[in-house]
């Protein structure tokens, strides 16, 4: 079973920040380390056409891609001596949990802690980031909580967005589903649930510019996501 790896953000000085490792949830955090951004602007710059525009159009500028792919290696990689090679007690216990079974990352911190690519860390002597055996949970530093004013209304109003592509192979429709149900049943609340068919991002916005034009702003008091994929246990 893959062990849990916690890299907490403690504190930022500059364009570095100070974090601690950890290895499982009672394990002592270890001396805190520096860790750097291991990209310039530009490159910071390559990777966010990479991710967030070449993979939409993937038969063009294929020699600009190949030059991301290949930075995202050496990022990954300079990433990974950072937090598991500045400290030779981390690293021992990183090849520790790796005999053991892998590890799964936790990574908290604040917005710009996880504006690092924590998904490409990758070990040199591994063929593929760490990411790739087990995923990567992020969670942030301070809870963040916003709060909202609503008008008294006789129901509640909830808009689901179920989303199954795979089929089968995706978690149980009621998985996520269901405690919702349950919820508004105990706590004997009026509501209407409003289902988009199909569940995909662009009929969920054509369900809202039509709410809106409809009843207006505001219409939905909850937007419940049932997405596909799997569960953590």
């Amino acid at each position: 079973m893959a062990i849990q790896v916690f890299i907490k953000e403690r504190s930022r000085e500059g364009e570095n920040f100070k974090a601690t490792v950890r290895f499982g949830e009672y394990g002592a955090d270890y001396p805190p380390l520096t860790v750097a951004n291991p990209a310039k602007p530009e490159q910071e710059r390559e990777l966010e056409w990479y991710f967030e525009e070449w993979l939409n159009f993937p038969f063009t500028d294929k020699a600009r891609a190949q030059g991301a792919a290949d930075f995202i290696r050496v990022y990954g990689e300079a990433l990974f001596r950072q937090v598991f090679r500045s400290d030779p007690d981390v690293y021992a216990a990183y090849q520790s949990a790796m005999r053991d079974g892998g590890v799964l990352l936790q990574v908290i911190g604040s917005p710009e802690f996880h504006a690092l690519h924590w998904e490409t860390l990758k070990d040199p002597n591994l063929p593929h980031p760490l990411a790739v055996g087990q995923p990567v949970v992020r969670k942030n530093r301070k809870a963040v909580t916003n709060s909202a004013t609503l008008p008294e209304v006789p129901e509640l109003r909830v808009l689901l967005v179920t989303a199954r592509p795979s089929g089968s192979r995706d978690v149980g429709y009621r998985t996520i589903s269901r405690p919702l149900i349950d919820a508004l049943e105990t706590g004997k609340l009026r509501a209407t649930i409003d289902i988009v068919r199909p569940g995909t991002f662009e009929e969920l916005l054509k369900h809202l510019e039509k709410a809106q034009l409809d009843h207006g702003g505001g219409y939905y008091h909850m937007l419940h996501l049932d997405l596909h994929g799997a569960v953590l246990s």
